[in-house]
Order: C-alpha cells, then sequence, then structure tokens
C-alpha cells in the first residue's frame, strides 16, 4: 500500500492558488498527497476558489497527470465534484463530468465513470445534487440533473431529498430555479419540502396528498400537527388540492386530520378542514371519538368554547363514543381535575346528553358519585394526548410520561413556593404600610396646640421624614395591592389563563415594591429621629449611623448571596 505524504504549507498554498510548478516533482503520487483530513490537491483548489475560476487549466492539468483524483474521496466522503457544486463552480464541473466521461465504463455493473461520480455520496449521504440545491447553484443543478435524468436522487441521511433542502432554505430567486429545475427535468423526483414551493409540487404531483407514510399519515396529517396560527398555508394549499385527503385516516388509531388539529388545539386548523370538506366531522377514530372529543383530550376548555362557536362542530356535541359518552361525560371528569372546565359545563342540561354503557349522566360523573369512572375517563383522555406530545407524533403512550410527570410535578412545586413567598411578602409589605400610615399621623415633635401644624414642619431632616414615609407608603401599599391581584385572578378567575412569566413579573414588581418602601422607612425613621434630636447633636448622630448600617447589612446579604451561590 502507497504510504500517504503530507501536503505541507508551502504545497498547500500552492495549491489553493493554482500554482502547478511546486508540484513538479509529485507527477506519480499527486494522489498521495493529502491535507489531515485526507483533501487532496483538487480539494484544497476548489475550497479556496471565492469566484468562479475563469480558467480550468489548473484542473485540466492534475487531472491528466493523475486520473484518479477524479473520484477520490477526503474523510467527510466528498469528491471534487461534491465541492464544486457546493461552491458554484460550473465550467469546473463541465471538465470533471468530461474527464469521467472519458474513463471505462464498470465492467460488472456497466455504470459510467461519470454516472458513478454523479451518484457518489458523501458521509451525509448527500449527492452532487444535494449540495448544489442547499447552495442555490441553479446553474450547476442544471448540469447535474441533465447528466442523469433518470436517476431518483433519494434523501441524505437526515431524510432530506435535493427539491426537500431546495424547499427549506429559503424562498429566493435561485432558490426557485433550483426547484424548477428539479422538478423540470428530474424524471424520478423524491419528493419533500414546505408550503413554500407545495403548490408548485402538488401542481405536478397531485397523488402526493393522498401519499401515507408507514404511519398512515398524509401530508395533511403532518401539515395539522406541525402548523401554528396564523401561518396555515399549508393546510390551506394541501386542502386546495385535494380536499378528499381530510377523508384519510391513519392506520392504527384511525385519527383523521380533523383529529389532530384537534388534539393540538389548533382551532383556526380546524375551522380551515371543516369549511372545505364539512363532512369529516362525521369520522371517528377506533375508540367512537370524533374531533370534539378529541379538543377535550387537549384539555383546553378555551378552545372546546371556540369550537362550540363553529356550527358543524356544535352538532355533534350530543354524539356518544364507543362506551356512551360524550364530550361533556368527560367534560364532568375533568371539572374535579380543572376548574376552568366548570366554565363550560352544561349546567341544567344534563338529560339532553343521556346515559353512557355504565348508566352514568354527566350529573352522576360531575357530582363525583363515581370516582372509578372518572378516573377511567381522564386516564383515557391522558392516553390520547400523551401519544401526541413533542415533537414525535408516534410517542406509544406514556413513553415520556415520567419526564412529562417530573416536570408537571416540579411546576406544581414551583406554585407551591410562589403561594407560600406570596403570603409571607404580604404580610411584610402590609406591616410596612401600617407604620408608614401610623407613622403620618404621629409626628415626631408633636403638633402646635393652637394651629394643629407640626412644630418641626421647617427643619430640612423633617421634610425629608415626610417625604420618605409618603414614598414608603405608597410602595408598600402598592405591593399588597399586586398580591391581593395575584390571588383573586388565580383563584376566583383561574380560568383567564394567566401566563406563568406574568405571575412571575408581577410578584418580582411587588418584591421591588416592598424593598423600596422598606428602605425608605428606615430613611424616614433616621430623618425623623434626627429632627427631634438634632439639638443633641452626639446622640443624633449615633442613631442615624445605626439606622444607615441597615444598607450596610443588606449590601452583606446579597454579597454573600452572590459569593457563594
Amino acid at each position: 500500500m502507497n504510504s500517504i505524504i503530507c501536503m505541507d504549507p508551502v504545497l498547500y498554498e500552492a495549491a489553493a492558488a493554482g500554482d502547478m510548478d511546486p508540484f513538479q516533482d509529485y507527477q506519480t503520487c499527486l494522489d498521495r498527497l493529502l491535507t489531515p483530513d485526507e483533501s487532496t490537491i483538487l480539494h484544497v483548489y476548489l475550497r479556496n476558489q471565492r469566484r468562479e475560476p475563469e480558467s480550468t487549466d489548473f484542473v485540466d492539468k492534475i487531472l491528466e497527470r493523475c486520473p484518479p483524483l477524479l473520484l477520490q474521496a477526503n474523510k467527510k466522503g466528498e469528491s471534487p465534484l461534491h465541492l464544486a457544486a457546493k461552491y458554484g463552480h460550473s465550467n469546473v464541473v463541465k471538465v470533471l463530468i468530461a474527464r469521467a466521461k472519458a474513463l471505462p465504463a464498470d465492467p460488472e455493473s456497466g455504470v459510467t465513470a461519470a454516472k458513478m461520480m454523479l451518484r457518489m455520496t458523501n458521509g451525509e449521504g448527500e449527492t452532487a445534487l444535494h449540495e448544489a440545491a442547499r447552495h442555490a447553484r441553479s446553474h450547476v443543478v442544471e448540469i447535474l440533473i441533465k447528466e442523469d435524468p433518470a436517476f431518483s436522487y433519494s434523501a441524505n441521511v437526515h431524510g432530506e431529498t435535493p427539491l426537500y433542502i431546495a424547499a427549506s432554505v429559503g424562498r429566493r430567486p435561485e432558490q426557485d430555479k433550483v426547484i424548477d429545475e428539479i422538478l423540470g427535468n428530474c424524471i424520478s423526483v423524491d419528493y419533500g419540502g414546505p408550503n413554500g414551493t407545495m403548490r408548485k409540487i402538488l401542481k405536478r404531483e397531485k397523488k402526493l396528498t393522498k401519499t401515507t407514510d408507514e404511519n398512515g399519515w398524509t401530508p395533511l396529517h403532518y401539515a395539522a400537527y406541525f402548523s401554528h396560527w396564523p401561518d396555515i398555508s399549508a393546510v390551506k394549499a394541501l386542502l386546495e388540492c385535494n380536499v378528499s385527503a381530510a377523508y384519510i385516516a391513519e392506520k392504527e388509531k384511525k385519527r383523521t386530520t380533523l383529529h389532530i388539529a384537534a388534539i393540538q388545539g389548533h382551532v383556526h386548523i380546524m375551522e380551515e378542514i371543516v369549511s372545505s370538506c364539512p363532512a369529516c366531522c362525521d369520522l371517528v377514530d377506533n375508540r367512537g371519538w370524533n374531533a370534539l372529543h378529541y379538543v377535550v383530550a387537549n384539555q383546553s376548555s378555551n378552545a372546546f368554547e371556540k369550537c362550540l362557536g363553529i356550527p358543524e362542530l356544535e352538532r355533534l356535541k350530543t354524539e356518544k363514543d364507543d362506551k356512551g359518552n360524550t364530550h361533556f361525560h368527560l367534560i364532568a371528569a375533568l371539572t374535579h381535575k380543572q376548574e376552568e372546565w366548570n366554565n363550560v359545563y352544561p349546567y341544567g342540561e344534563s338529560g339532553i346528553y343521556g346515559l353512557n354503557k355504565q348508566e352514568q349522566s354527566i350529573a352522576n360523573i360531575h357530582s363525583g358519585d363515581f370516582g372509578d369512572i372518572q378516573k377511567e375517563i381522564i386516564e383515557s383522555l391522558e392516553d390520547v394526548g400523551s401519544g401526541l406530545s413533542g415533537c414525535d407524533p408516534f410517542l406509544s403512550p406514556y413513553k415520556g410520561d415520567k419526564n412529562e410527570e417530573k416536570e408537571n410535578n416540579e411546576e406544581r412545586n414551583g406554585e407551591e413556593a410562589l403561594n407560600k413567598a406570596r403570603e409571607s411578602h404580604l404580610v411584610v409589605a402590609a406591616l410596612i404600610a401600617t407604620v408608614t400610615f401610623a407613622a403620618a399621623f404621629t409626628l415626631p415633635g408633636g403638633y402646635k396646640s393652637d394651629q394643629g401644624t407640626a412644630i418641626l414642619a421647617k427643619k430640612a431632616a423633617f421634610i425629608v421624614f415626610v417625604i420618605s414615609d409618603a414614598i414608603s407608603m405608597v410602595f408598600s401599599t402598592s405591593s399588597v395591592f399586586i398580591h391581593f391581584l395575584l390571588a383573586f385572578l388565580q383563584g376566583f378567575f383561574n380560568r383567564i389563563f394567566i401566563a406563568n412569566e406574568t405571575i412571575e413579573m408581577l410578584f418580582a414588581l411587588a418584591t421591588l415594591f416592598t424593598m423600596i418602601g422598606m428602605g425608605t422607612m428606615i430613611i424616614a425613621f433616621i430623618t425623623g429621629t434626627f429632627a427631634v434630636l438634632q439639638p443633641v447633636l452626639g446622640l443624633a448622630i449615633s442613631i442615624c449611623l445605626i439606622g444607615l448600617s441597615f444598607f450596610f447589612l443588606v449590601y452583606l446579604v446579597f454579597w454573600i448571596m452572590i459569593k457563594y451561590r
């Protein structure tokens, strides 16, 4: 086996500049002259050309002296064609293909060297066409496809086809040209891509709307699962192309796209599907659940209320599943777990929804007389939800539930800790407000009996006392108000869905107000005491220094917290 010759800096610079002279002494071993990542002279040259080379003399001369370099790959599996395609060197691409055509075909397979080079994949499973598509080299894409139009350029190790890559990297004129070249000239195309190019693809191949994967999901299933308002263009494009795709159910659980949108709580997508295909509302899954059952499984009472505003879905509210449960049987069980569902529970209308197969009405379940049934219903709701959480729509029931349960426990513990902290903060804020309120009517130095005004009213220290006392009163009272507001909103109006970030921000603001109130209360104490004891200056200064030590202690506490956190 021939040994590798390490390419020194001088040779590397010569290769990068396209200078042939330093390589005159390596006529017979150019293919063994490599960098640490096993890149050849051609790799180095192509990688360092910022613009498309005006001349291809260097490439021609190198390949004339050492033809094996044409198909030689580096450690990443990249051939010279990969790099020429990546950097858009179309004239080099033509030279490489011409040189490959001059080589004999493989004696066993009969495949020409040119096609072998075009179909070579790197470590990521990508051909030169993948590279050209990713970097929007439309002129290179045109050359590559015309040389091998019958070849189906399959997906790389990440499941990305050239068409998918071209569609996913952005909407630019060059990118559109790449897409048009692939769609217009490839005989056998592996399809894939987001809605940016979806209409072009669907216009050519409408059958794609009904194509299912191994799970029985169509493109519309995925669009319903991953799309978010206001960008529902993918759903619209698929429905416009073939509305009957809304009838297709997956293999195992028999869920349609309407079910998928419902479990995600995507009400706007549900509206789009229903308006295009009203009849799909009647389709049920393998347990007899329709779209409204799935909205309840999403456990968002707000989404359920919105769905009841859609006439085609509203008429489903008395429909039962295989166990005889309407949506309100499920909601009746949830009212004991989540208070916000009380907002949509139909009080006084129990008889409309009848009995389930266990002969229980929604009133029975709501009253809590049948705990086992409640538990069974809630578990069934969690079972449906668990298979559609996270980024993987096909998680098995309870797969990953430990992490989810851990997160839920942490969230609950955080809420409990926050509530306890709020209680103590409320007491402190209320105490400061009480003290400052009392101080305002028990002024230091007393009042003039004949006029009712403060005796020390004109002293600077007294003026500072009154101002700081008022500031402390305002901030501490504001803190009390914020804590009261949080308790009110989280308790009585829990169904409003206050964001955790909002609660934390209000709590932090209340804490800041309390600290300001505390500091200004100390200033009020110091200045009030100084105003009274000013005739005994030594004692007054001593009291002031003792009072000011509060701020030093606060600084010391924060320093310790930061130092030993």
